[in-house]
């Protein structure tokens, strides 16, 4: 009659060795809900003790999917398996454990020179060496395990290291010990693809891989939870063109106030939409080009009916060449005071929804400008580097001159780059004549009227 054995003197290891490994917190490691059977990973171990609790063989029993009967239940007759094994005779008790090998096995495996596995051929010479069949190259027989490196004082922590085998798979599985799930890696890193059959839901849980991936499924994952760590969608940028970069650059109302015309309020005096729509009129060119840029150290006013009136004669000048050619480009507009307190306030939005998704790939955004005085042709310009975070991101461009007395006309170009699998990628978002400096309408006990220089140059650019 079977009696009970004592859970210590069935681990078949010593009194010392059982106290270490019975510390701590124990955890299953592996997918949570799996059935056991299912992994190719799954055997069963049956233990053989004598009627007084000696231990005396152990076996190993693989494919334990053999031993589920119809109704799904374990049905093994170990009878048949004692006899199989040389015992015919006697009492004994039997202990069966059904384990699933996460890292490592009981399995030796062969490695050649350079420690790597070797699954070929191979042959024993008489003196007992193993050589890859036909050759004769060594090969070395190790037990496919790690080993414990080092037990703590406190005989609560070990480290365990690898032995000398050259195995990715082997190595993987080591750095998997710690995780609560089972983790499946591809034969060549970073070479596998899968495709989720409905890519535009976020809640798809249908896949296919490709079919030059590697990756191993077994059936041990049946029925847990898959977990993609570092995975990242996508972007469709298959609307991107020469004629459209996904980006839209505005001017911010910083000062929270936006006039009829278009007109941005910064501080005591406005940044101007400027002439995008291809404007005739002189009252055109007063609301959205002239009106309060504070150019004018004597009224305030600056003199916005005046510049309008040259704008409109030098763009009726050009006849049908007027037709597409917006005064300075169609930049916006604002006068030395505002440029030099407040710089240019800007907007950027992803007119293409996936390049909102730039804002969770550690992005870097750097902002050059380059300014030209359209009288001396001088050139000037700087950069900064605001953060970027996505649709809607706002900054303010600051102005690296005082026009007072001269104008500027200003490009930008924005850089922007990101981090996709490890490589850097970029963008780059030119914005040429994007916002223009207009310098003082009329300089105190001076001649000079430096407003009137710069705009008679407008349409030179």
């Amino acid at each position: 009659m079977a009696h009970w054995i004592d859970k210590k003197q069935k681990t078949r290891i010593s009194d010392a060795d059982y106290n270490i490994l019975s510390k701590g917190m124990k955890n299953t490691i592996g997918a949570e809900g799996n059935t056991f059977g299912l992994s190719s990973k799954d055997y069963i171990e049956m233990n053989i003790f004598t009627s007084e609790g000696t231990f005396l063989d152990s076996i190993r029993l693989d494919e334990p999917r053999q031993y589920i009967n119809l109704n799904g239940e374990f049905e093994i007759n170990p009878g048949v398996i004692l006899r199989r094994n040389g015992y015919f005779s006697g009492e004994y008790d039997i202990e069966f454990a059904f384990f699933r090998e996460i890292a490592g096995s009981n399995q030796n495996v062969l490695v050649d020179s350079n420690k790597e596995i070797y699954t070929g051929e191979y042959d024993v010479t008489i003196d007992g060496r193993i050589v890859q069949q036909g050759t004769e190259k060594e090969l070395e027989e190790l037990e496919y395990k790690y080993f414990v490196h080092q037990i703590s004082n406190d005989k609560r922590e070990i480290r365990l290291a690898t032995l000398p085998i050259n195995n990715e798979v082997y190595k993987r599985e080591f750095e998997g010990l710690g995780e609560q799930e089972s983790v499946i890696y591809p034969k060549t890193i970073g070479q596998d693809v899968l495709n989720f059959d409905n890519p535009s839901s976020n809640n798809s849980k249908e896949f296919v891989l490709n079919n030059n991936s590697n990756i191993q499924l077994t059936k041990d994952l049946i029925g847990g939870e898959l977990v993609i760590n570092d995975a990242f969608e996508i972007m469709d940028l298959s609307d991107l063109n020469s004629d459209n970069d996904g980006f839209g650059i505005f001017l911010q109302d910083k000062g929270g106030k936006q006039n009829v015309y278009g007109n941005y309020q910064a501080g005591k005096d406005n940044i101007n939409f400027g002439d995008k729509n291809n404007l005739s009129t002189k009252q055109d060119f007063i609301n959205y080009c002239f009106q309060d840029l504070g150019i004018d150290d004597g009224d305030g006013s600056g003199k916005a009916g005046t510049l309008s009136d040259i704008v409109v004669e030098l763009k009726s000048d050009l006849g049908d060449a007027s037709s597409g050619r917006p005064f300075l480009g169609g930049a916006y507009l604002m006068g030395y005071k505002t440029s030099k307190n407040y710089g240019f306030p800007f907007r950027i939005d992803t007119t293409i929804s996936d390049l909102d998704k730039i804002a969770k790939l550690d992005p870097k955004l750097k902002i050059k400008i380059k300014g030209i005085d359209l009288v001396s042709g001088d050139e000037f310009e700087s950069t900064f580097s605001p953060k970027f975070y996505g649709n809607g991101t706002k900054g303010t461009i600051p102005i690296p001159q005082n026009h007072k007395r001269f104008g500027g006309l200003y490009s930008a170009e924005f850089n922007l780059t990101f981090d996709i699998n490890g490589t850097r990628r970029g963008i780059t978002i030119y914005r040429p004549n994007l916002f223009a400096v207009i310098p003082d309408y009329k300089i105190s006990n001076e001649e000079s009227e430096p407003a009137k220089q710069f705009i008679r140059q407008g349409f030179n650019y």
